[in-house]
């Protein structure tokens, strides 16, 4: 009974038959694999291998393979044939090259195969291509090497906010090393007023939005806090799900400090530019306040003889003379101490109205300024600008004394004063004069340090001028007057509530000098 249960079990058993290894040998030959002799030459190329380099197997068969696929080794060869003879196989890492020139890497499994007498006589090579996966590895490890290497703080966290990734500028930037924070919160970088930031930016992270360029501060290990700005990118898995975030955290305090120092020289530069243009004031304000001054002069001796003649009802009037040229005097001298004085940018609403006026009357100071006229006009809905006073009169002035020395020699030396509303939020004003315009040398120049048309002039008023009105947000600029001339433009930013951008509906005409 126990025979006759066996024999069908074993008749069951599928024999080997030509038309099995048949199929195998077929199967094996879509592998990327190789025969060769002992002395490299290929005997067996397979389809694989044609699909794989692009050498078909009529090119292949009879090549040394290293020459054919300019093998590069992860060791010399002698050392890998004295392998292979030893333990009868390799594997390793090789560097091919296809026909089409392209770098293929391989993972390469070598088998020795020996005769009936036991000796070698061909190797079997079968090669995986790699090339994807490593290159894929090398971007990883490019990768990794970067963030090790940023000069910018690199952290890895989950999306509850729990760090996983510290690179070495973290540790630098924040005093913490990687073994001590990993595990632990981010918001322990988090001053006590800033908590609340977290929840937001992680809400914003867990709907896939990145955060660029967020400016906040953060806390150091030893209390201390800094400026930084921070960047959020979400982490997706293969399924695009946010799985986690990275944040680059860049330190600012260097930033900032280095903006504080432009800030101080550019005031600098602009005080040490009221000061070279006061010299050239000085001999004006001389001949200006003598004018009062004689005047007081001449009253004050006026009343000694009202007073030596017994005609005392007149001395009011005297007096009340000399009051009024006090007070022109002490204006004079104000508006030059104004102009000189030194401190912080001040910035609030100011009547440009007001501004220009003031500017006006400093600049009819002096001989440059007898015989012209200087005419206002004032466009409905210019009121308040937003700017510091001081530096913009400043401005003014130096394109009014431009505008007043370039007529020196004109038959016709006027100038108009222009203030309308511009594009956007912005007032616009303009300084024409009516003298010979710009050299075309100069023109494109302008507003370049040390460019002048004045033989004794230094060139850095226009170039201060720019800087002032470009940190007010505004633009400076010049361009040829219709009338014959130079105009020169400039924007600042209007502070006023209510804006109308109506025609001009008054006009303003003094002397100056």
């Amino acid at each position: 009974m126990a025979g006759a249960a066996v024999e069908p079990e074993i008749a069951r058993v599928t024999p080997i038959t030509d038309s099995t290894s048949q199929g195998l040998l077929a199967l094996l030959d879509l592998a990327q694999a190789m025969v060769r002799d002992l002395d490299g030459r290929i005997t067996h190329w397979t389809r694989g291998a044609e699909r794989l380099y692009g050498w078909s197997r009529q090119d292949a068969v009879g090549r040394v393979a290293h020459d054919l696929l300019a093998t590069e080794f992860p060791i010399p060869l002698a050392e890998i044939q004295a392998q292979l003879l030893r333990d009868s196989q390799w594997h390793g890492e090789l560097r091919h090259r296809a026909r089409d020139g392209r770098t293929i890497r391989v993972a390469s499994h070598w088998a020795l195969q020996r005769g009936a007498d036991g000796q070698p006589d061909a190797v079997a090579e079968v090669n995986n291509d790699i090339t994807g996966q490593a290159q894929a590895e090398d971007a990883m490890l490019r990768l990794a090497a970067i963030v090790a290497s940023s000069n910018d703080a690199i952290i890895g966290m989950t999306l509850d906010g729990v760090v996983t990734d510290w690179n070495d500028a973290a540790t630098a930037l924040f005093g913490y090393g990687a073994a001590e924070i990993i595990g632990q919160p981010v918001t322990m970088l988090y001053p006590s007023e800033r908590m609340g930031e977290e929840n937001t930016l992680l809400d914003r992270l867990r709907r896939g939005e990145p955060v660029s360029h967020f400016e906040t501060t953060r806390r150091r290990r030893d209390g201390t806090t800094i400026p930084v700005s921070v960047n959020l990118s979400p982490i997706l898995d293969a399924g695009g799900t946010v799985i986690g975030a990275s944040k680059i955290v860049r330190d600012l305090s260097e930033a900032q400090e280095r903006d504080r120092r432009l800030v101080e020289t550019q005031a600098e530069l602009t005080h040490v530019s009221r000061l070279s243009e006061l010299g050239q004031l000085v001999s004006a304000l001389v001949h200006e306040v003598n004018q009062p001054l004689t005047a007081i002069g001449n009253y004050s001796q006026a009343i000694q003889r009202l007073l030596a003649a017994g005609n005392a009802e007149r001395v009011p009037l005297a007096l009340e003379k000399i009051i009024e040229q006090s007070d022109r005097a002490y204006q004079i001298i104000q508006r030059l101490r104004d102009f000189v004085r030194k401190g912080e940018a001040q910035r609030q609403p100011e009547r440009v109205v007001d501004t220009i006026k003031e500017a006006i009357a400093l600049a009819a100071i002096g001989p440059a300024a007898r015989g012209a006229t200087i005419h206002t006009e004032f466009a409905a809905g210019v009121d308040l600008v937003e700017i510091d006073r001081i530096q913009i009169e400043q401005v003014l002035f130096n394109l009014l004394r431009n505008a007043l020395e370039a007529m020196q020699s004109q038959p016709r030396r006027e100038v108009l004063v222009r203030a309308e509303p511009a594009h956007g939020d912005m007032v616009q004003v303009s300084v024409a004069d009516r003298g010979p315009g710009l050299p075309d040398t100069v023109r494109q120049k302008l507003f370049q340090p040390f460019v002048t048309t004045k033989p004794a002039g230094m060139g850095v008023g226009l170039s201060v001028c720019r800087s002032i009105v470009e940190a007010h947000g505004g633009q400076l600029s010049a361009a040829d007057n219709p009338g014959g001339g130079t105009v020169f433009r400039f924007t600042l930013r209007n502070a006023s509530a209510a804006k109308s951008g109506a025609s001009p509906d008054c006009v303003g005409v003094g002397k100056a000098g």
